[in-house]
């Protein structure tokens, strides 16, 4: 059991004396998951695709679409100062994510067939956004990676731009991942988000 002990302590700092325990501050996003909604009326699918046309969310592309994911990252590390070097010692990463979505006010009354279309576009829209949170997770945990294992530099200054520049570039990869598949979707008509 000592030897066992004394073995650990001696890895520990001969590890430590490596730097292998430099970025050990590690801490999973923080996320927040929000919805609202907006109301249709209607007992026919092309009555709900025109309130889902006149009253949805605006898409990147200027365009109303039946729903919408919206994702907003936030970031901060912390530096530490050692050996005339300056490093990262933590990172957090805030992810607020929001669903809008139609909400059917008057489903009761409506035909079964109508109530199934519904139904289906229900369970799209849930795929649809599930790949949106899980993206958005991605690029926060990229973000945290990423920054964790950044190199010390020779000032707070040069760490803050190199910090700035890995998190600026992969916002911009997973923003392009995001229109991409809204793109390729027809904002998710493509996956089922339609009623026609």
């Amino acid at each position: 059991m000592i030897r066992t002990h004394l073995l650990v302590f001696f890895m520990v700092i001969i590890l430590g004396g490596y730097g292998f325990f430099s970025n050990l501050a590690i801490a999973a996003p923080l996320v927040h998951i929000g919805a609202s909604s907006y109301t249709v009326n209607g007992q026919s699918s092309l009555i709900l695709s025109s309130e889902m046309d006149l009253k949805g969310p605006v898409g990147t592309d200027g365009n109303r679409h039946p729903a919408k994911t919206k994702w907003d990252l936030q970031w901060r590390f912390k530096h530490k100062e050692q050996n005339g070097q300056c490093g990262v010692e933590s990172v957090q990463v805030s992810l607020g994510i929001t669903h809008i979505k139609p909400v059917w006010r008057d489903k009761v009354g409506a035909s079964e067939s109508l109530v199934s279309r519904w139904l289906s576009f229900e369970e799209a829209l849930s795929k649809i956004q599930n790949h949106h949170v899980d993206l958005a997770i991605e690029a926060a945990t990229a973000i945290e990676d990423n920054v964790l294992d950044v190199v010390p530099q020779k000032s707070c200054a040069d760490l803050n731009v190199v910090v700035e520049g890995i998190v600026r570039n992969i916002k911009e990869k997973y923003r392009t991942l995001k229109t991409d598949y809204e793109e390729a979707t027809n904002f998710g008509r493509h996956n089922g988000l339609t009623l026609l």
